[in-house]
């Protein structure tokens, strides 16, 4: 087992360290906290092109794609979660879309210049989308979109949405469908909400009422040859988003912000004095970065090896074992980040009160940690927890 990078994956790491840090901390800087507006995300989507983040040169190793979430994770992780989303609507577009659809959309999703989201939760689904309401009826040449999709990412701003839909409700998880809307060509309503933590990703409400969209705007089934595509991939396994890619993303994200965090409280105990001495020379400050430490380095191993495994073969116990260890690892080191500083960690100007609001928001998306729980349990045990 390799537990160092090679040097081709050290290169990436070192260079789009030296990108993020000179031409994107400014932006989180000044937006990182705020919401996210439409023409920001796209300038900010265009200058992560050449690093593989989205577009034709995504990268495709694992261990590098890796790396590229860990540092956005560390510099801007709003803008790790979006470019993530952004990334994976463009491919999927031009691997399912009818002729027609994929030659108007595909490109200009995967160079930044339309921006997609993945409309999948509802008000009342949430962890088991096989209960989705949203109506999809098939009228001549179009169909007709009924409900509401709830905690959207990119959905404020995004200029095409991959909607899952169910248009027969008597056949369960068969009638569930996934279908295109081209904000343009269908305009829909929505709205951002307001959350504690990595604010400058859009979570949204979709409104869609008796919203006529193309026929052909089915993805995956305008050919009688073609699996449909439904539950953000689970149906087909060559869609480029699933829940494992977004979970081990989830982590990688999540090993950044607790880099950040021990990278502050480091800085910090080495400069701060009392008692006429730094305070990093004291043995519990240093028994809470020794503790941060390990952590985060049990979280990066776990979340590389998920990553390796899953490109491989169906890993989703190692994934689950990630996501859930990682994005409460950065709970906790940012938590002890805040002590080492003292009063001063509670201050807005030193950033940790803000990277411990961004960790708590990733023990959420793509299953709690709940969720990833019982996906542990069910692969060890071989059975499907009992509800209640």
């Amino acid at each position: 087992m390799e537990f160092e990078f090679n040097e081709e994956q050290r290169m990436v790491r070192d260079s789009v360290r030296r990108f993020l840090d000179t031409e994107i901390r400014p932006y989180d800087d000044a937006h990182g906290d705020e919401e996210m507006t439409s023409e920001l995300a796209k300038v900010l989507l265009k200058k992560l092109i050449p690093f593989g983040y989205i577009g034709p040169e995504r990268a495709e190793d694992p261990i590098i794609e890796g790396i590229l979430y860990e540092e956005m994770g560390r510099v801007f992780p709003s803008l790790g979660g979006l470019v993530y989303i952004a990334a994976v609507a463009g491919p999927l577009v031009a691997a399912s879309a009818h002729p027609e659809v994929r030659d108007r959309l595909a490109e200009p999703l995967m160079n930044g210049e339309l921006i997609g989201c993945m409309a999948i939760s509802e008000p009342d689904v949430g962890s088991d989308p096989t209960g989705i309401r949203c109506r999809a009826d098939i009228k001549e040449d179009h169909w007709v979109l009924n409900g509401t999709k709830t905690w959207i990412s990119n959905g404020h701003i995004a200029d095409v949405a991959c909607v899952t839909v169910q248009t027969d409700p008597s056949r369960g998880t068969a009638g569930l469908r996934q279908i295109l809307v081209d904000r343009h060509e269908t305009p829909f309503e929505s709205r951002d909400i307001e959350t504690i933590g990595v604010r400058a990703f859009p979570t949204s409400e979709l409104y869609f009422n008796d919203l006529k969209v193309p026929a052909i705007n089915r993805l995956g089934g305008w050919r009688e040859d073609s699996a449909d595509l439904a539950l953000g991939g689970r149906t087909v396994g060559r869609s480029p988003f699933d829940f494992s890619s977004a979970r081990v993303m989830c982590a990688s994200i999540s090993c950044g912000i607790a880099r950040r965090a021990l990278e502050v409280a480091v800085d910090y105990v080495q400069q701060r004095k009392q008692f006429g001495r730094e305070i990093g020379r004291f043995q519990m400050v240093q028994g809470l970065l020794a503790d941060m430490a390990m952590d985060l380095e049990a979280a990066r191993l776990l979340t590389y090896q998920a990553r390796q495994l899953r490109s491989r073969r169906k890993a989703d116990y190692e994934v689950s074992i990630a996501k859930a260890f990682a994005t409460e690892m950065g709970l906790r080191v940012t938590s002890k980040a805040m002590e080492c500083l003292g009063a001063m960690g509670l201050a807005r100007e030193t950033r940790l009160e803000r990277c411990f609001r961004d960790a708590r928001m990733w023990l959420v998306p793509d299953g709690t940690s709940q969720i990833q729980r019982l996906v542990i349990g069910r692969e060890l045990t071989g059975f499907s927890a009992v509800r209640g």
